[in-house]
């Protein structure tokens, strides 16, 4: 089995119902309809590219267009590759030569990321001299070529971190792929009374939903470019029953519940996932939305569902702060002091996960790979427990990763890019907790001379050279760091001083 399947699995059962509806359009779009389309666009990346798994890579928003580019590649068993058009020119070039891609489907508002590329590119809205709706056209009524890959084989490749440097590429298969539609189905129950809306990315975590809701014959509601008011607004308007936000936009949910609150009859999964949220804004969005609020957690190395529940699961009072019960098709424990897994429930350690959820692993990079996976486990890096009814709770994290507004910062890709600055001497880049970000991005800056460099200049600079995500949103300009006795900077001394200096302020205050 192909993960396309289970969207055709869902069009032989549910062929007239509507299997997607596009909210800047009003354009609604049968299940019938959808697979002839994405069929035809199959059938056509095939023939350009030469290749029946062509390797294609998406640089787009939310559109009807960009749902048919992964319905597409996924029908010739090709090779998705999915790219964030919220981070920067050469961080996109970067991963671009890693994924050699053979086309790229994408909006036009995005050609400026795509200076680097050499390839064939297909545009998602009418404009240049191939775009999606005129090869469904040209292409309408054929079918791609199926091919017959192993289990093990690729069908995706998803960067993480490794925006200075080598990106690291996770290979994920079509074994790891099928696992976390199975799992998602499992666990959230999607029937064809699902209405899904898709708000943030489908090239994130909104993405994975996809294929779970069409199998089930349910309806995927596609919201472009949108506030925080305006997604809520389509949760009644559309009869939204679920949807998933990192923490940053359920805060902002929250706000305009409170600001316009109105009846969500349909609403049931109100899920939250790609970092912490804050204890304070789980309490308020129950309080805001009612017993909806649920959770999904995983890593693109094991996607979304290592663990996660429902709404109604996550909303009782001893299931706060959970991750959510371990996922059904996936073996999840602790490693405990000894660096074996053990199942004693409530033992504090690094959560390990095995089975096929997992990556394949880095893309040439195998020394990175045979870090996190040991014998079979996967170590993703978090420190945690798992109570005796199989609810996974995480207290902290080993990696140096923040985890901001949903997306992975690595404090060395951003101290990277500032060290290129001429006015620092010397930077350290951490994270703090935040009731809005989950943790906000800092940095402690030595300047090359005293008063060369200004804090807002710097956050600047840093917007143009890593996007906004990753731009720290304080900055910290000192004399000098403390050095350990090597004569390498202690971090940890500084995080601590600075801390300090914080409360003793807001004592003051």
């Amino acid at each position: 089995m192909q993960p396309i399947d289970f969207f055709l699995q869902g069009a032989m059962r549910h062929p007239g119902r509507t299997a997607a509806v596009e909210t800047a359009t009003g354009q609604a779009h049968t299940y019938e309809a959808l697979r002839g389309q994405a069929l035809a666009l199959a059938a056509a990346l095939q023939r350009l590219s030469g290749k029946s798994r062509p390797v294609v890579a998406t640089l787009a928003g939310n559109s009807h267009a960009m749902l048919l580019g992964i319905l597409a590649t996924y029908a010739c068993a090709g090779v998705l590759v999915p790219l964030t058009p919220t981070v920067v020119e050469q961080d996109i070039a970067r991963q671009l030569a890693t994924a050699a891609p053979d086309i790229v489907l994408h909006d036009t508002a995005y050609d400026a990321l795509l200076v680097s590329y050499r390839g064939l590119r297909i545009g998602n809205d009418a404009g240049g001299d191939r775009h999606v709706a005129a090869l469904v056209r040209e292409y309408a009524g054929q079918a791609p070529v199926r091919a017959n890959p192993g289990l093990d084989e690729t069908i995706a490749i998803k960067f993480t971190g490794g925006s200075s440097g080598t990106p690291k590429a996770v290979l994920q298969s079509l074994r790891c792929i099928n696992t976390m539609v199975a799992s998602l189905g499992m666990v959230y129950g999607f029937d064809s009374e699902e209405r899904f809306l898709l708000a943030p990315p489908m090239t994130h975590g909104a993405g994975t939903f996809v294929l779970p809701v069409l199998n089930a014959g349910g309806c995927l509601v596609i919201a472009g470019k949108a506030t925080a008011e305006q997604l809520y607004a389509l949760m009644g308007t559309q009869g939204v029953t679920s949807t998933w936000v990192p923490p940053t936009l359920l805060q902002r949910l929250v706000e305009a519940r409170q600001a316009a609150p109105a009846p969500l009859p349909a609403l049931r999964n109100l899920l939250y996932g790609g970092a912490p949220c804050p204890a304070p804004l789980l309490s308020q969005a129950i309080a805001a939305f009612g017993p909806v609020l649920g959770v999904t957690y995983g890593l693109t190395e094991a996607p979304v569902i290592i663990a996660g529940m429902d709404g109604a699961t996550g909303s009782q009072p001893e299931n706060h702060g959970s991750a959510g019960r371990v996922g059904p098709l996936t073996r999840v424990a602790v490693a405990g002091s000894d660096g074996l897994p053990t199942d004693v429930p409530d033992t504090l350690g690094e959560i390990i996960a095995s089975g096929d959820l997992l990556m394949s692993g880095y893309l040439n990079m195998p020394e990175q790979t045979a870090a996190v996976l040991k014998d079979g486990w996967f170590h993703t890096g978090d420190i945690g427990c798992i109570d005796a009814r199989g609810f996974l709770f995480i207290k902290g994290r080993s990696k140096d990763i923040i985890i901001s507004g949903g997306f992975n910062v690595y404090p060395s890709d951003v101290e990277n890019a500032y060290m290129r600055h001429p006015d620092i001497a010397e930077c350290v880049v951490f994270g703090v907790a935040d009731d809005y970000w989950g943790e906000r991005v800092e940095m402690a800056v030595v300047p090359v001379r005293p008063g060369s460099a200004s804090a807002q200049a710097l956050i600047e600079y840093g917007k143009q050279q890593l996007g906004s995500v990753r731009t720290p949103k304080i900055i910290h300009i000192v004399g000098s760091f403390p050095k350990n006795t090597l004569g390498k900077i202690d971090k940890r001394r500084i995080i601590d001083d600075l801390r300090d200096a914080s409360r003793q302020e807001e004592h003051r205050s």
